[in-house]
């Protein structure tokens, strides 16, 4: 079932969906450490990381609204999730989209501005990131998404443990 039905996501949706769940974990986890890395080598070491991890989480984010838009339709909300809480969810999933598009779009600016591409996979001192204009949209971003994943994975867990409706299970790769 590579598309989804009513009641469950589809093997392309879930694959999607949790490749990028463990990718921006990875991001944000080499970002957290980032902010607090002070060798040169240690901080171009997290950026070899860090960069291509924040342009799969890119693709894969494109990749995931071109599929919604153009090939696959969301599956139907529980039937025991309230008008509020369906709201949330939504709210919830265009601030996760908007924050990883905007945070992308500020780190490829970083890098772009302070010309750091040659300096992170070869040799030379790197630039002071945080002189670069994007710098502060791009750890705020950075934050709100850490919160927001944060609450997505606590909502989930709260249906999965707590209303025991299989939320989770709906987002399953494979039968």
């Amino acid at each position: 079932m590579l598309k989804s039905r009513p009641d469950r996501y589809g093997a392309i949706a879930a694959s999607i969906h949790w490749a990028s769940a463990l990718a921006i974990i990875l991001m944000l986890t080499s970002g957290l450490m980032l902010d607090g890395a002070e060798d040169p080598e240690q901080v171009r070491s997290l950026l070899r990381f860090h960069v291509p991890l924040g342009i799969s989480v890119a693709v894969l984010t494109l990749v995931r609204i071109v599929w919604w838009l153009a090939f696959d339709k969301q599956p139907h909300a529980p039937a025991n999730m309230g008008q509020a809480q369906k709201w949330a969810a939504r709210l919830v999933h265009l601030g996760l989209y908007g924050a990883i598009i905007i945070m992308v779009s500020s780190g490829i600016g970083m890098v772009v501005l302070t010309g750091a591409m040659p300096q992170i996979f070869s040799a030379g001192p790197l630039p002071e990131f945080s002189q670069a204009p994007p710098a502060l949209v791009h750890g705020l971003m950075g934050r709100l998404l850490l919160v927001l994943a944060a609450g997505h994975i606590l909502a989930a867990l709260y249906h999965q443990l707590v209303r025991r409706d299989n939320l989770i299970g709906r987002m399953r790769i494979g039968g």
